[in-house]
Protein backbone atom coordinates (compact mmCIF):
# COMPACT_ATOMS: atom_id res chain seq x y z
CA UNK A 1 0.00 0.00 0.00
CA UNK A 2 1.52 3.18 -1.19
CA UNK A 3 2.03 5.77 0.83
CA UNK A 4 -0.35 9.40 1.00
CA UNK A 5 2.04 11.75 2.12
CA UNK A 6 5.94 11.73 2.81
CA UNK A 7 5.76 14.26 5.78
CA UNK A 8 6.51 14.00 8.87
CA UNK A 9 4.58 15.74 11.35
CA UNK A 10 7.58 17.80 13.63
CA UNK A 11 5.44 21.09 14.63
CA UNK A 12 5.62 21.61 18.78
CA UNK A 13 3.27 20.96 21.16
CA UNK A 14 2.17 24.51 22.85
CA UNK A 15 2.30 22.88 26.24
CA UNK A 16 5.27 21.29 25.88
CA UNK A 17 6.93 24.69 24.24
CA UNK A 18 5.92 27.05 27.14
CA UNK A 19 7.02 23.72 29.47
CA UNK A 20 10.34 24.28 28.03
CA UNK A 21 10.78 27.66 27.52
CA UNK A 22 10.08 28.12 31.18
CA UNK A 23 11.55 25.42 33.48
CA UNK A 24 15.16 26.72 33.52
CA UNK A 25 14.99 30.10 34.44
CA UNK A 26 13.69 31.22 37.52
CA UNK A 27 11.68 34.41 38.29
CA UNK A 28 13.81 36.59 39.47
CA UNK A 29 15.80 36.75 35.90
CA UNK A 30 12.24 36.42 34.09
CA UNK A 31 11.57 39.89 35.93
CA UNK A 32 14.73 41.28 34.50
CA UNK A 33 14.28 40.37 31.11
CA UNK A 34 10.68 42.69 31.36
CA UNK A 35 13.07 45.22 32.89
CA UNK A 36 15.51 45.04 30.40
CA UNK A 37 12.65 45.40 27.03
CA UNK A 38 11.61 48.92 28.77
CA UNK A 39 15.73 49.51 29.03
CA UNK A 40 15.86 49.18 25.44
CA UNK A 41 12.97 51.19 24.73
CA UNK A 42 14.83 54.24 26.71
CA UNK A 43 17.71 53.22 24.59
CA UNK A 44 15.91 54.15 21.41
CA UNK A 45 14.49 57.39 22.67
CA UNK A 46 17.05 59.02 24.58
CA UNK A 47 20.22 58.33 21.92
CA UNK A 48 22.64 60.87 24.28
CA UNK A 49 22.43 58.44 27.13
CA UNK A 50 20.54 60.56 29.32
CA UNK A 51 17.84 58.93 31.47
CA UNK A 52 16.68 61.19 33.77
CA UNK A 53 12.78 61.33 34.24
CA UNK A 54 12.48 57.75 32.71
CA UNK A 55 10.76 55.07 34.77
CA UNK A 56 10.08 51.98 35.34
CA UNK A 57 7.35 50.71 38.28
CA UNK A 58 6.89 47.23 39.47
CA UNK A 59 4.08 46.66 41.21
CA UNK A 60 3.16 42.79 42.49
CA UNK A 61 0.66 40.92 45.26
CA UNK A 62 -0.83 37.49 45.10
CA UNK A 63 -3.12 38.07 42.84
CA UNK A 64 -1.33 40.09 39.65
CA UNK A 65 1.63 41.11 38.49
CA UNK A 66 2.32 44.83 37.01
CA UNK A 67 5.20 46.73 35.27
CA UNK A 68 4.85 49.86 33.30
CA UNK A 69 7.26 52.21 31.99
CA UNK A 70 7.47 55.54 29.92
CA UNK A 71 9.72 54.52 27.90
CA UNK A 72 8.67 54.85 24.08
CA UNK A 73 6.63 51.85 23.89
CA UNK A 74 6.10 49.13 21.01
CA UNK A 75 5.24 50.06 17.49
CA UNK A 76 2.72 48.41 16.04
CA UNK A 77 4.83 47.13 13.15
CA UNK A 78 7.11 46.17 16.13
CA UNK A 79 4.71 44.22 17.90
CA UNK A 80 2.97 42.20 14.87
CA UNK A 81 6.74 40.92 13.46
CA UNK A 82 8.73 40.67 16.35
CA UNK A 83 8.01 41.24 19.91
CA UNK A 84 5.64 38.04 20.32
CA UNK A 85 7.08 36.31 17.56
CA UNK A 86 8.92 33.01 19.39
CA UNK A 87 12.53 33.44 18.48
CA UNK A 88 14.80 36.37 16.71
CA UNK A 89 14.22 36.84 13.40
CA UNK A 90 16.99 36.34 11.07
CA UNK A 91 16.18 40.20 9.28
CA UNK A 92 17.01 41.06 13.33
CA UNK A 93 20.67 39.93 13.78
CA UNK A 94 21.99 43.58 13.78
CA UNK A 95 20.62 46.36 14.67
CA UNK A 96 22.85 49.45 13.78
CA UNK A 97 20.68 51.86 15.68
CA UNK A 98 22.18 50.85 19.49
CA UNK A 99 23.27 48.32 21.50
CA UNK A 100 20.33 46.50 22.79
CA UNK A 101 19.84 43.54 24.49
CA UNK A 102 17.14 41.56 23.33
CA UNK A 103 19.25 38.54 21.77
CA UNK A 104 17.17 35.60 21.22
CA UNK A 105 13.77 36.54 20.93
CA UNK A 106 12.00 34.72 24.04
CA UNK A 107 12.73 36.74 26.97
CA UNK A 108 9.27 38.07 27.47
CA UNK A 109 7.22 35.56 26.27
CA UNK A 110 9.14 33.48 28.39
CA UNK A 111 8.85 35.85 31.55
CA UNK A 112 4.95 36.37 30.97
CA UNK A 113 4.51 32.16 30.68
CA UNK A 114 6.59 31.86 33.92
CA UNK A 115 4.38 33.98 35.91
CA UNK A 116 0.74 33.65 34.60
CA UNK A 117 -1.89 31.72 32.55
CA UNK A 118 -3.39 35.06 31.50
CA UNK A 119 -1.68 38.37 30.28
CA UNK A 120 -2.21 41.89 28.83
CA UNK A 121 0.05 44.09 27.06
CA UNK A 122 -0.80 47.98 26.48
CA UNK A 123 1.19 49.78 24.34
CA UNK A 124 1.42 53.99 23.57
CA UNK A 125 3.99 55.64 20.79
CA UNK A 126 3.25 58.96 19.98
CA UNK A 127 1.58 58.15 17.22
CA UNK A 128 0.03 54.49 18.12
CA UNK A 129 -1.64 52.62 20.75
CA UNK A 130 -2.40 48.43 21.15
CA UNK A 131 -3.85 46.40 23.52
CA UNK A 132 -2.94 42.42 23.45
CA UNK A 133 -5.03 40.00 25.95
CA UNK A 134 -4.21 36.57 25.68
CA UNK A 135 -5.57 33.91 28.10
CA UNK A 136 -2.65 31.25 27.54
CA UNK A 137 -5.00 27.97 28.48
CA UNK A 138 -7.23 29.09 25.75
CA UNK A 139 -4.34 30.28 23.12
CA UNK A 140 -2.84 26.65 24.33
CA UNK A 141 -5.93 24.84 22.57
CA UNK A 142 -6.17 26.62 19.52
CA UNK A 143 -4.10 25.43 16.43
CA UNK A 144 -2.53 29.18 15.07
CA UNK A 145 0.36 30.75 17.44
CA UNK A 146 -0.58 33.63 16.44
CA UNK A 147 -2.10 36.32 19.48
CA UNK A 148 -4.23 39.27 17.91
CA UNK A 149 -4.71 42.70 19.50
CA UNK A 150 -7.98 43.21 21.01
CA UNK A 151 -7.59 46.84 20.18
CA UNK A 152 -5.52 49.41 17.66
CA UNK A 153 -5.34 52.81 16.79
CA UNK A 154 -3.16 54.95 14.98
CA UNK A 155 -1.98 58.55 13.82
CA UNK A 156 -2.39 59.69 17.42
CA UNK A 157 -0.43 62.36 19.08
CA UNK A 158 -0.01 61.19 22.21
CA UNK A 159 2.34 63.24 24.62
CA UNK A 160 2.96 59.96 27.02
CA UNK A 161 4.53 57.23 25.71
CA UNK A 162 5.39 53.77 26.98
CA UNK A 163 4.37 50.18 28.40
CA UNK A 164 2.15 48.12 30.67
CA UNK A 165 2.30 44.67 30.90
CA UNK A 166 -0.71 42.91 33.66
CA UNK A 167 -0.24 39.14 34.23
CA UNK A 168 -3.16 37.50 36.52
CA UNK A 169 -4.04 34.23 36.86
CA UNK A 170 -0.64 33.39 38.26
CA UNK A 171 0.86 30.36 38.47
CA UNK A 172 0.85 29.10 42.36
CA UNK A 173 4.90 28.71 42.68
CA UNK A 174 4.66 32.49 41.86
CA UNK A 175 1.42 33.34 44.10
CA UNK A 176 3.88 31.51 47.06
CA UNK A 177 6.69 34.17 46.20
CA UNK A 178 4.71 37.63 46.10
CA UNK A 179 3.43 37.24 49.38
CA UNK A 180 6.39 36.65 51.20
CA UNK A 181 8.61 39.47 51.98
CA UNK A 182 11.56 37.52 51.54
CA UNK A 183 11.18 37.09 48.20
CA UNK A 184 10.39 40.86 47.47
CA UNK A 185 13.74 41.90 49.05
CA UNK A 186 15.67 39.14 47.25
CA UNK A 187 14.01 40.50 43.73
CA UNK A 188 15.36 44.18 44.46
CA UNK A 189 18.61 43.05 45.62
CA UNK A 190 18.84 40.81 42.28
CA UNK A 191 18.11 43.74 40.05
CA UNK A 192 20.68 45.88 42.39
CA UNK A 193 22.93 43.03 41.53
CA UNK A 194 22.27 42.50 37.75
CA UNK A 195 21.94 46.55 37.26
CA UNK A 196 22.72 47.77 33.38
CA UNK A 197 24.15 51.43 32.85
CA UNK A 198 21.89 52.65 32.11
CA UNK A 199 19.84 52.40 35.22
CA UNK A 200 22.81 54.79 36.89
CA UNK A 201 22.47 56.75 34.28
CA UNK A 202 19.32 58.45 35.81
CA UNK A 203 16.67 55.90 34.81
CA UNK A 204 14.45 55.06 37.94
CA UNK A 205 13.36 51.65 38.46
CA UNK A 206 10.80 51.05 41.75
CA UNK A 207 9.40 47.57 43.11
CA UNK A 208 6.49 47.77 45.10
CA UNK A 209 6.99 51.65 45.92
CA UNK A 210 10.20 50.96 47.17
CA UNK A 211 13.13 52.68 44.73
CA UNK A 212 15.96 50.46 43.50
CA UNK A 213 19.05 52.00 45.28
CA UNK A 214 21.95 51.38 42.47
CA UNK A 215 25.56 52.16 44.02
CA UNK A 216 27.79 53.52 41.94
CA UNK A 217 30.74 51.05 41.13
CA UNK A 218 34.48 53.13 41.81
CA UNK A 219 37.74 52.76 41.61
CA UNK A 220 40.22 54.12 43.45
CA UNK A 221 42.34 56.86 41.36
CA UNK A 222 44.94 59.54 41.86
CA UNK A 223 48.41 60.86 41.64
CA UNK A 224 49.51 57.24 43.24
CA UNK A 225 46.65 54.94 42.23
CA UNK A 226 46.27 54.31 38.70
CA UNK A 227 43.66 51.66 37.48
CA UNK A 228 44.40 49.09 34.57
CA UNK A 229 42.69 50.19 31.17
CA UNK A 230 42.47 48.81 27.93
CA UNK A 231 40.50 48.60 24.93
CA UNK A 232 40.10 46.19 22.39
CA UNK A 233 38.63 46.93 19.23
CA UNK A 234 37.15 44.15 17.13
CA UNK A 235 34.82 44.24 13.84
CA UNK A 236 32.15 42.63 15.21
CA UNK A 237 32.49 44.69 18.37
CA UNK A 238 34.42 46.72 21.47
CA UNK A 239 36.00 45.27 24.47
CA UNK A 240 37.16 47.78 27.30
CA UNK A 241 38.55 46.30 30.58
CA UNK A 242 39.05 48.31 33.89
CA UNK A 243 40.18 46.99 36.99
CA UNK A 244 42.04 48.65 40.06
CA UNK A 245 41.36 48.39 44.18
CA UNK A 246 38.70 50.21 46.55
CA UNK A 247 39.42 50.89 49.86
CA UNK A 248 36.89 48.65 51.07
CA UNK A 249 37.83 45.03 51.62
CA UNK A 250 34.96 43.29 51.01
CA UNK A 251 35.33 39.87 49.92
CA UNK A 252 31.25 39.39 48.84
CA UNK A 253 32.00 42.35 46.03
CA UNK A 254 35.61 41.55 44.63
CA UNK A 255 36.31 40.11 41.96
CA UNK A 256 35.17 40.16 37.93
CA UNK A 257 31.88 41.67 36.82
CA UNK A 258 31.16 41.14 33.14
CA UNK A 259 28.48 43.91 31.15
CA UNK A 260 26.99 42.80 27.82
CA UNK A 261 25.21 45.98 26.19
CA UNK A 262 25.29 47.38 29.44
CA UNK A 263 23.13 44.84 30.99
CA UNK A 264 25.75 43.12 34.04
CA UNK A 265 25.70 39.36 33.41
CA UNK A 266 28.41 37.77 35.34
CA UNK A 267 28.29 39.42 39.20
CA UNK A 268 31.88 39.35 41.67
CA UNK A 269 33.04 36.57 39.86
CA UNK A 270 36.11 34.67 41.71
CA UNK A 271 36.38 31.42 40.14
CA UNK A 272 37.92 30.01 37.44
CA UNK A 273 35.25 31.27 34.85
CA UNK A 274 37.22 34.51 34.92
CA UNK A 275 40.43 32.85 35.44
CA UNK A 276 40.73 32.29 39.71
CA UNK A 277 43.00 29.49 40.38
CA UNK A 278 44.00 29.12 36.80
CA UNK A 279 45.63 32.35 34.74
CA UNK A 280 46.49 33.18 38.27
CA UNK A 281 46.31 31.90 42.29
CA UNK A 282 42.81 31.27 43.64
CA UNK A 283 40.94 34.24 45.38
CA UNK A 284 41.47 34.67 48.75
CA UNK A 285 40.27 37.16 51.58
CA UNK A 286 43.29 39.36 51.26
CA UNK A 287 42.64 40.59 47.35
CA UNK A 288 39.10 41.62 48.72
CA UNK A 289 39.98 44.75 47.47
CA UNK A 290 40.17 43.63 43.86
CA UNK A 291 37.85 44.89 41.30
CA UNK A 292 37.37 43.79 37.53
CA UNK A 293 35.13 45.13 35.10
CA UNK A 294 34.81 43.99 31.31
CA UNK A 295 32.39 45.99 28.68
CA UNK A 296 31.20 43.97 25.95
CA UNK A 297 29.64 46.53 22.95
CA UNK A 298 28.28 44.84 19.48
CA UNK A 299 25.43 45.96 17.35
CA UNK A 300 25.45 42.17 16.33
CA UNK A 301 23.70 40.62 19.45
CA UNK A 302 24.66 37.64 18.40
CA UNK A 303 28.95 38.14 18.57
CA UNK A 304 27.96 38.94 22.16
CA UNK A 305 28.44 35.73 25.25
CA UNK A 306 25.79 35.29 27.28
CA UNK A 307 23.58 32.50 27.61
CA UNK A 308 19.29 32.46 26.76
CA UNK A 309 18.71 33.62 30.72
CA UNK A 310 21.59 35.93 30.69
CA UNK A 311 23.33 34.94 33.59
CA UNK A 312 26.21 33.29 32.60
CA UNK A 313 28.74 33.18 29.40
CA UNK A 314 29.86 31.27 27.18
CA UNK A 315 33.81 31.14 27.25
CA UNK A 316 34.51 29.89 23.87
CA UNK A 317 33.26 32.44 22.44
CA UNK A 318 36.07 34.19 20.58
CA UNK A 319 35.20 38.10 21.85
CA UNK A 320 35.29 36.12 25.80
CA UNK A 321 38.45 34.30 24.30
CA UNK A 322 40.15 38.08 23.28
CA UNK A 323 39.02 39.44 26.40
CA UNK A 324 40.13 36.88 28.45
CA UNK A 325 44.19 37.48 28.07
CA UNK A 326 44.11 40.72 29.42
CA UNK A 327 42.08 39.94 31.99
CA UNK A 328 44.55 37.73 33.35
CA UNK A 329 47.20 40.35 32.64
CA UNK A 330 45.23 43.17 34.53
CA UNK A 331 44.80 40.21 37.79
CA UNK A 332 48.43 39.64 37.51
CA UNK A 333 49.08 43.50 38.02
CA UNK A 334 46.66 44.18 40.61
CA UNK A 335 47.26 41.49 42.63
CA UNK A 336 51.28 42.12 42.61
CA UNK A 337 50.61 45.09 43.97
CA UNK A 338 48.03 44.84 46.36
CA UNK A 339 50.55 41.86 48.01
CA UNK A 340 53.42 44.27 47.52
CA UNK A 341 51.60 46.77 49.61
CA UNK A 342 50.02 44.98 52.13
CA UNK A 343 53.67 43.26 53.14
CA UNK A 344 56.02 46.23 52.75
CA UNK A 345 53.16 48.72 54.97
CA UNK A 346 52.73 45.39 56.99
CA UNK A 347 49.03 46.17 56.95
CA UNK A 348 45.89 44.02 56.59
CA UNK A 349 43.21 46.47 54.58
CA UNK A 350 44.41 48.99 52.10
CA UNK A 351 42.34 51.84 54.23
CA UNK A 352 44.61 51.49 56.78
CA UNK A 353 46.99 53.34 54.21
CA UNK A 354 47.02 57.34 54.41
CA UNK A 355 47.35 57.78 50.74
CA UNK A 356 44.74 55.18 49.95
CA UNK A 357 42.05 57.05 52.54
CA UNK A 358 43.04 59.95 50.76
CA UNK A 359 42.11 58.57 47.51
CA UNK A 360 39.63 60.08 45.20
CA UNK A 361 37.60 57.74 43.36
CA UNK A 362 36.52 57.24 39.81
CA UNK A 363 32.91 56.92 38.61
CA UNK A 364 32.36 53.34 36.14
CA UNK A 365 29.39 54.73 34.22
CA UNK A 366 28.89 54.98 30.32
CA UNK A 367 30.80 58.71 29.83
CA UNK A 368 33.98 57.18 31.50
CA UNK A 369 33.77 53.94 30.12
CA UNK A 370 33.64 55.64 26.80
CA UNK A 371 36.49 57.87 27.05
CA UNK A 372 39.13 55.18 27.74
CA UNK A 373 41.26 55.30 24.50
CA UNK A 374 44.83 54.84 25.98
CA UNK A 375 46.23 51.76 27.55
CA UNK A 376 47.78 52.10 30.94
CA UNK A 377 48.76 49.53 33.13
CA UNK A 378 47.67 49.22 36.58
CA UNK A 379 50.08 51.18 39.32
CA UNK A 380 50.24 52.36 42.91
CA UNK A 381 53.39 54.65 43.27
CA UNK A 382 53.82 55.12 46.60
CA UNK A 383 54.38 51.57 47.73
CA UNK A 384 57.63 52.50 50.15
CA UNK A 385 56.79 53.56 53.51
CA UNK A 386 58.59 57.18 54.46
CA UNK A 387 59.40 55.15 57.77
CA UNK A 388 60.55 51.51 58.07
CA UNK A 389 57.79 49.71 60.49
CA UNK A 390 57.55 46.33 61.72
CA UNK A 391 54.78 44.59 63.75
CA UNK A 392 54.44 43.95 67.73
CA UNK A 393 52.55 41.87 69.24
CA UNK A 394 52.45 40.24 72.82
CA UNK A 395 49.16 37.90 74.59
CA UNK A 396 47.75 39.26 77.88
CA UNK A 397 44.82 37.71 79.58
CA UNK A 398 41.68 38.94 78.17
CA UNK A 399 39.86 40.47 80.92
CA UNK A 400 42.84 42.04 81.71
CA UNK A 401 42.73 43.42 78.14
CA UNK A 402 39.05 44.07 78.31
CA UNK A 403 40.02 46.81 81.48
CA UNK A 404 42.44 48.36 79.26
CA UNK A 405 40.71 49.32 76.61
CA UNK A 406 37.65 50.36 79.29
CA UNK A 407 40.04 52.68 81.08
CA UNK A 408 41.76 53.81 77.87
CA UNK A 409 38.44 54.49 76.07
CA UNK A 410 39.35 52.55 73.15
CA UNK A 411 37.74 49.75 70.95
CA UNK A 412 40.56 47.55 69.28
CA UNK A 413 43.70 45.67 70.64
CA UNK A 414 45.77 47.23 68.11
CA UNK A 415 44.80 50.63 69.25
CA UNK A 416 45.40 49.98 72.71
CA UNK A 417 48.88 48.27 72.07
CA UNK A 418 50.36 51.66 69.80
CA UNK A 419 49.09 53.85 73.58
CA UNK A 420 51.08 51.66 76.08
CA UNK A 421 54.10 52.05 73.29
CA UNK A 422 53.21 55.42 72.63
CA UNK A 423 53.34 55.92 76.90
CA UNK A 424 56.46 54.16 77.70
CA UNK A 425 57.83 56.20 75.13
CA UNK A 426 56.89 59.47 76.60
CA UNK A 427 57.66 58.15 79.88
CA UNK A 428 61.11 56.77 79.62
CA UNK A 429 62.24 59.92 77.33
CA UNK A 430 62.41 57.76 74.00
Amino acid sequence: MEVQSKKVDASPTKGFFIYMLTRDIDVRPAIVELIDNSIDGAKKIRKNKEYKGLFIKINMSQDRFIIEDNCGGIDIETAQKYAFQFGRSSDRESDSSGYFTGIFGIGMKRALFKLGKKFEVISKTSTEYFDLKVDVDDWINKPEWEFEFDKVETGMNNDETGTKIVVEKLNADIVSKFESELFINSLIDYIQKYRTVEAENGLDIEVNNIAVDYGKEKLLKSKDIQPYEKQIIDDSGKITIIAGITNKGEPNKAGWYIYCNGRLVVYADKTELTGWGIENRAFHYSLAEFRGYVYFESQNLLELQWNTTKTGIDTSNRLYVIARQSMSEAMKQVIKVIDEAKRKHDVSNLDELDFVKKAGKTELNHSTIANISENKDFNITEVEPEIPMVRISFSKPLNEVERVKENMGERTNKAVGEKLFEYYCEMEGI
